[in-house]
């Protein structure tokens, strides 16, 4: 059989370490795996025809919460007889959610490397059922109880990663660090034992079952040596990054690591630890085993925002220390953000800013905050998840109960041109070339605008012939009149309708003032007051 992988990337990534785990799977059943980068800001129908090319026995889907909505528009859009099964971490934490798609046949529950292997087993005999890490559809819905995982207990005991379902190593896979280079991704263990209020980690944790004294979770030094030698002897690398969760931070582990890793690698390699995590006698035992860079997440520059909203409890003076003791043990530093944080407002993004320049990492990079389910943050966001995307990957509802930004469209451009500029700033002392940066426009409204809605307006922007408009209350969209074509509220010549499954009861009062407004504007007055 040939068994498709599909994985999203943005900014595009030619690799995806579920598909290179499974995709191990796959040949060792004796199967062929195929993989497919799809990029979250592409068009649905180009792949769609792409996929339906590959004429694969097998679709497995590996998505994130982010991408679930483009993907689930992708089945839906498909004319294939494949078996379509859908992993990663949105399927095993909101699993009911991708029930929802009726193209789906099997919903993978926790790591699915076992769950896949059986699967492909029943596939070959004809008879696919529920079991252990794989949630089966039959008679036309998800009718059998909910199955639990079924992780392998000893990480050393799964097969290495497929890198050539992916045509091999190739450069610009690299997350740490203001540079491509050459080092290739891997991993020592899984898992991470903090309890961040914005990640899924801990949910799933709790789902796998790693606190179960039976399982190991961290290859044996020898074994992960072992593994990065014949990777070396194979291919022309500059080095390794550590894609864990959370690096192994035992002292008898990272001693073993310290001792042998530079002798039998003797390649440089990044890791990724929680600063509390982050001693100077670990940082120390990572420098004497070749650390080449050390990453940690500062997530946001205002202390109390860190620890009571994101459960991130880690001090200004402990993210300081650490990165003094990095940098005076020989390793550069890299960090990471988020940005729009529930709560979060203008003056706090700019402790962000103060904080970054006091600790002075070599490099840093941001995201813009996502709620993921099964974590306190998401659930308390989007009690109800988007469903399909529509033209785009990227172009989907978000339920309008998401806690609103705190910021205005203008402040969070202004947050991301700063970010900008210190990145440049950080990576140039360094000695190297900052990457391009992706400032977003403010999109504000025109003044003319404002006056004629008569209200306050956050920002505005024209989308496929339709005025997008940011209230506080929400985003309302405007288009010109056409009869048949459904609107939440008519005026004699506009359309208004609201952005998202449900309107709260204030965006819907909003609407039909707006409604009362305009109920006599023409549709090129409208233009006249926002035109681009």
């Amino acid at each position: 059989m040939q068994v498709l992988f599909l994985f999203f990337t943005d900014p595009p990534k030619p690799f995806s370490s579920s598909v290179a785990a499974l995709s191990a799977v796959v040949r060792n059943a004796g199967h062929t795996p195929l993989a497919l980068e799809i990029p979250r800001r592409g068009s649905i129908d180009a792949v769609v025809r792409e996929v339906e090319a590959r004429e694969a026995d097998v679709i497995a889907v590996s998505a994130m919460s982010r991408d679930w909505p483009g993907a689930w528009a992708l089945l839906e859009r498909l004319q294939t007889t494949a078996f379509v099964v859908v992993g990663g971490y949105h399927a095993t934490l909101a699993p009911h959610d991708v029930a929802r798609c009726d193209r789906v046949d099997g919903i993978a529950i926790g790591e699915g490397e076992r769950p896949l292997a059986r699967l492909l087993e029943q596939l070959d005999a004809g008879a696919v059922t529920t079991g252990p890490g794989m949630w089966v559809r039959r008679h036309d819905a998800f009718t059998d109880a909910l199955p639990s995982a079924d992780p392998e207990l000893d990480i050393a005991a799964l097969p290495a990663w497929d890198y050539e379902v992916f045509g091999g190593p190739s450069r610009g896979l690299n997350t740490f660090g203001p540079v491509v280079d050459g080092y290739l991704p891997t991993r020592a263990s899984r898992g991470c034992p903090f309890s961040c209020a914005y990640c899924s980690a801990p949910t799933w944790g709790k789902v796998m079952g790693f606190d179960r004294k039976a399982m190991r979770n961290v290859r044996p030094v020898d074994h992960l040596i072992a593994e990065h030698v014949e990777l070396a002897s194979r291919h022309t690398l500059e080095g390794f990054e550590f894609w864990d969760e959370h690096f192994p931070v035992s002292l008898p582990w990272l001693r073993e690591l310290a001792r042998e890793y530079p002798r039998r690698v003797g390649l440089p390699f990044k890791v990724e630890m929680h600063p509390n995590a982050a001693t100077r006698e670990r940082l120390g035992l990572l420098a004497e085993a070749g650390c080449a860079l050390f990453h940690c997440g500062v997530e946001a520059g205002d202390e109390t925002l860190r620890r009571e909203t994101l459960n991130r409890r880690t001090d200004d003076a402990t993210l300081q220390r650490v990165f003094d003791d990095a940098r005076a043990l020989g390793l550069e530093t890299s960090a990471s953000l988020m940005t729009q944080l529930p709560g979060e407002t203008r003056a706090q993004a700019s402790a962000t800013m103060g904080l970054l320049r006091a600790v002075r990492p070599g490099s840093f990079m941001w995201s813009t905050y996502q709620p993921l389910p099964a974590t306190p943050l998401g659930d308390a966001a989007m009690p109800q998840w988007p469903g399909p995307a529509r033209e785009r990957f990227d172009d989907y509802d978000e339920a309008v109960s998401r806690t609103p930004a705190m910021q205005t469209s203008a402040e969070r451009a202004q947050t991301f041109a700063e970010l900008g500029v210190l990145q440049a700033e950080l990576v140039t002392a360094a000695g190297g070339t900052p990457r391009p940066v992706d400032v977003p426009a403010a999109d504000s409204a025109p003044e003319a605008l404002v006056r004629l809605l008569g209200r306050a307006v956050e920002a505005a922007r024209w989308e496929d012939d339709a005025l997008q408009l940011w209230l506080p209350e929400g985003r309302v969209e405007v288009r010109a009149r056409v009869e048949g074509q459904r609107a939440y509220v008519t005026t004699d010549h506009l359309a208004i309708s609201h952005r998202g499954r449900d309107a709260s009861p204030s965006l819907r009062a909003v609407l039909d003032a707006l409604a009362l407004r305009l109920e006599d504007v023409r549709w090129s007055e409208l233009r006249g007051a926002c035109p681009g």
